[in-house]
């Protein structure tokens, strides 16, 4: 019988919407002992889905480390013309207006002049601290004002790189793209900020994570499908072989 005490790896979870990273963990915990150490290599969006790396074991979250630099590809959607406090649909609408149709080539043109390092401000609603806090708990507690968060969000500043960015399809006022990105860029402004190229605002409506590194998801279980310690035990990475990939650009 599996020792579950021995049970060692990194697991590659496909993470459903409208789950947080810390409930595949509280779920994955159900399923083995409690007392194993277990952590994930950076947080999804409960909105979004998709490649959620899960470390299991002493020796795995010892090795969370290796993914901090990790470049990342999306896959994500926004809606012209609409602005929300989150700058994802689970937002406020704070601002709404109309935005007429523009042709394919002029959005193709604008994205692509978004290849390679931009100075991006993250949203207000995001896991970066101030005193200790995360911007989106004081914002969620109203502890700031709506320009003291901004603020906040605007010293946030960092340099990002989009390696590779590409118009997929556009049915306005929705458009989508594939896009491949350093560590800590954030889809939700990135959206955003080809909006306010084009002088209007955007909504992040649905985002999916496919790449960590060149860890895909297609080499992801479903957190549906892990009912047993054996589901999980047969899924792991050994973290040597894990080792072996490239897991940074």
């Amino acid at each position: 019988m599996l020792n579950e005490n021995n049970i060692n790896g990194f697991l590659l979870i496909n993470k459903p919407i409208n789950y947080s990273s810390y409930d595949c963990i509280r779920i994955i915990k159900r399923i083995i002992n409690k007392k194993i150490k277990i952590g994930h290599t950076g947080t999804l969006d409960n909105f979004a889905q998709g490649l959620l790396i899960i470390a299991i074991g002493r020796e795995s979250t010892k090795k969370i480390s290796l993914f901090l630099n990790a470049d990342k590809e999306y896959i994500a959607t926004g809606k012209l013309g609409e602005l929300t406090d989150t700058l994802d649909h689970t937002g406020k609408i704070i601002k709404s207006e109309d935005f007429n149709q523009i042709p394919d080539i002029k959005l193709t043109d604008i994205i692509n002049n978004f290849k390679g390092e931009y100075k991006q401000t993250p949203p207000i609603y995001s896991a970066l601290k101030f005193q200790g806090e995360t911007l989106y708990k004081l914002a969620r507690e109203k502890k700031f004002s709506e320009q003291e968060l901004e603020n906040l969000a605007n010293d946030k500043k960092r340099i990002v790189n989009i390696y590779n960015i590409e118009l997929l399809e556009y049915k306005h006022p929705n458009f989508t793209i594939k896009v491949h990105v350093s560590k800590g860029t954030y889809i939700r402004s990135l959206i955003n900020d080809i909006a306010e190229k084009l002088g209007t605002h955007a909504t992040c409506y649905e985002l999916l994570r496919t790449k960590i590194g060149d860890l895909d998801i297609n080499s992801a279980i479903k957190l549906e499908n892990l009912k047993s310690i054996e589901d999980i035990n047969n899924n792991l990475i050994n973290p040597e072989k894990l080792i072996l990939l490239k897991i940074n650009k």
